[in-house]
C-alpha cells in the first residue's frame, strides 16, 4: 500500500487557543487521579468489528479504534503507554498489519490517549495528526498540563501533521473532519467520520472537568467558554456511530454483549451523542454554579 495515498485538505478556522506559556505559579492545580484508576480502565478486551471497515482495537474503558480502507489504515488514540503492545496485538489478531497504519489520531494529550502512540506509531510508521495544543503537549510528554502539571506524564512524542477546526482528511474512501471541542484540554479534538457504507462515524472526546478551576483559571482562562462551545459543536453532529474515548461513555460492554446476542447494528445509535452532550453539559453547569456561589 502506497503511503501517498493520504490526501491533506485543510480549511482553516479562528480558534481560541493561544500560544503555549509557562504555568502560573499562582494558578492552583487539581488534584490528579491515581495511576491504579487509570489501569483498571486498560484491561483487555478481545477486539471485534463495530461496523464495516471499523474495529474496537482498545481497552475496556480506554479506546482505540481502527478504520480499515485499501490504501493504508487509521488508527484513533493509544491508551496507556502499557498498553500499546495489546492494541498492536488486537490490530494483528483480527488479520492487518500494523506497518499499513497511515494515520494515528489523537483526541487529547494526557497518558490515557496519548500514552501508548509513541510506541504505535514507531510500530507503524504512520503519520500522528493532532491540534496544535496536542502536538504541544504530547511534545513535552504531558508536562506542564494546565490541570495537573507534571503529575501525569508520558512517552514524549512528534506530531507530524497539525489539523484545525474543520479540517478534512482523507485516506482512501474514508473522510475525516476534524471537530476541535476544547475545554478538558485545550487542544481537545473530536473526529467525525464519513464511512464508504454511507453512515456517519464520530469518535467525541471528553467533555468531563475533573477537579477543574473553572473560574478565572490564570492556565486556561478561556475554559468556560471553549467548553460552553464545545457543548453546542457536538450537540450539532448527527451520526449514525456514536464512539467516545472512554468506553462507559458509549455504553461499549452493553452494546458488545448485544453484537455477540447477534445484533449486527449493536452500534447504531443515532440518539447517544445528544444524550452525552447533555450528560456531560448538566454535570459542567453543577460544577460551575458551586464554585461561582463561593
Amino acid at each position: 500500500m502506497s503511503r501517498s495515498g493520504v490526501i491533506f485538505s485543510c480549511f482553516f478556522y479562528a480558534a481560541s487557543f493561544s500560544c503555549y506559556a509557562a504555568l502560573d505559579p499562582a494558578q492552583p492545580l487539581s488534584e490528579a487521579p491515581p495511576y491504579s484508576l487509570f489501569t483498571s480502565w486498560g484491561k483487555p478486551v478481545k477486539p471485534f468489528r463495530i461496523t464495516d471497515n471499523v474495529w474496537y482495537v482498545g481497552m475496556e474503558n480506554l479506546s482505540s479504534v481502527l478504520i480499515t480502507t485499501p490504501q493504508g489504515h487509521i488508527l484513533i488514540d493509544g491508551a496507556l503507554d502499557e498498553n500499546a503492545l495489546q492494541i498492536k496485538r488486537n490490530i494483528e489478531a483480527l488479520g492487518f498489519n500494523m506497518r499499513d497504519v497511515r494515520l494515528i489520531l489523537n483526541s487529547h494529550a494526557r497518558l490515557d490517549q496519548a500514552g501508548g502512540i509513541a510506541k504505535l506509531k514507531s510500530w507503524s510508521g504512520a503519520k500522528l495528526v493532532a491540534s496544535q495544543p496536542n502536538a504541544d503537549q504530547m511534545a513535552r510528554g504531558g508536562k506542564d498540563d494546565f490541570a495537573l502539571g507534571d503529575a501525569l506524564t508520558f512517552p514524549a512524542v512528534k506530531t507530524d501533521k497539525i489539523v484545525y477546526n474543520n479540517t478534512i482528511l482523507k485516506l482512501g474512501n474514508v473522510s475525516i473532519k476534524t471537530l476541535l471541542t476544547p475545554g478538558h484540554l485545550p487542544g481537545s479534538t473530536s473526529w467525525l467520520f464519513s464511512l464508504p457504507n454511507g453512515k456517519k462515524m464520530i469518535y467525541a472526546d471528553s467533555l468531563a472537568t475533573p477537579g477543574y478551576y473553572l473560574v478565572d483559571n490564570k492556565n486556561y482562562p478561556a475554559i468556560i467558554d471553549d467548553m460552553h462551545q464545545s457543548f453546542k459543536t457536538l450537540a450539532l453532529q448527527h451520526v449514525d456511530i456514536f464512539i467516545a474515548n472512554k468506553g462507559e461513555r458509549f455504553n461499549l460492554l452493553d452494546k458488545k454483549a448485544e453484537l455477540d446476542a447477534g445484533d449486527n447494528n449493536a452500534f447504531i445509535d443515532t440518539a447517544g451523542l445528544q444524550k452525552y452532550v447533555e450528560k456531560s453539559k448538566q454535570s459542567f453547569e453543577i460544577q460551575l454554579k458551586q464554585q461561582l456561589s463561593k
